[in-house]
């Protein structure tokens, strides 16, 4: 199953849609910041590469291989996050980079959605992802939505969560996050 060209969503107070060129300022100022870029892959600091990647990555949102999303609060953006390597039955949620002084419920409630994505949308049975060890938020709240551990690296944890697991451990979250403060 494929998302619609035109995408977007409205969920838990947050509004998502599919990432544009336009959208690359943003996105460059996440993924280079110092704070924030230190447990994702390098980034170049060169807007017109980031805008290329984009171009680029539209073809494979066209073809149903990859999405990336860009999320907003109020009206303003405060997040990206992306699935790829898209497979019959799983694919790879990550890209997860969010500004900072949030409420701790936002970059939540946009993993949330991710999966609610890649689980109830797709139909996928599990999703794969990788943490870097030094992560230690993420790696928590991944750990307490019930991931496995499959791997690691000198650098990374590699996990798998299930549609099962997922569906199990969602309304403990959206309750413990009273998400009906948020809209």
């Amino acid at each position: 199953m494929k998302l619609g060209n035109n995408f977007t969503l409205d969920k838990y107070g947050l509004h998502l849609r599919f990432v544009n060129e336009d959208d690359a300022e943003f996105i460059l100022n996440l993924r280079t910041d110092e704070r924030l870029g230190r447990f994702i892959h390098y980034t170049e600091n060169d807007l017109e590469k980031e805008k290329r990647w984009i171009s680029d990555y539209k073809i494979r949102e066209k073809n149903g291989t990859e999405y990336y999303f860009i999320y907003y609060y109020k009206g303003e953006p405060i997040g990206v996050n992306r699935i790829y390597d898209i497979k019959e039955d799983h694919a790879t949620g990550g890209s997860w980079v969010c500004k900072t002084g949030l409420p701790m419920e936002l970059p939540i409630l946009m993993l949330i959605i991710l999966r609610e994505i890649i689980f109830e949308m797709l139909n996928l049975s599990y999703e794969k992802f990788d943490v870097r060890k030094k992560n230690h938020k993420v790696l928590r709240v991944n750990e307490l939505f019930g991931a496995d551990k499959i791997k690691e690296t000198d650098l990374d944890y590699f996990y798998e969560l299930s549609s099962e697991t997922f569906k199990q451990k969602k309304s403990y979250f959206l309750n413990l996050l009273n998400v009906n403060k948020l809209n």
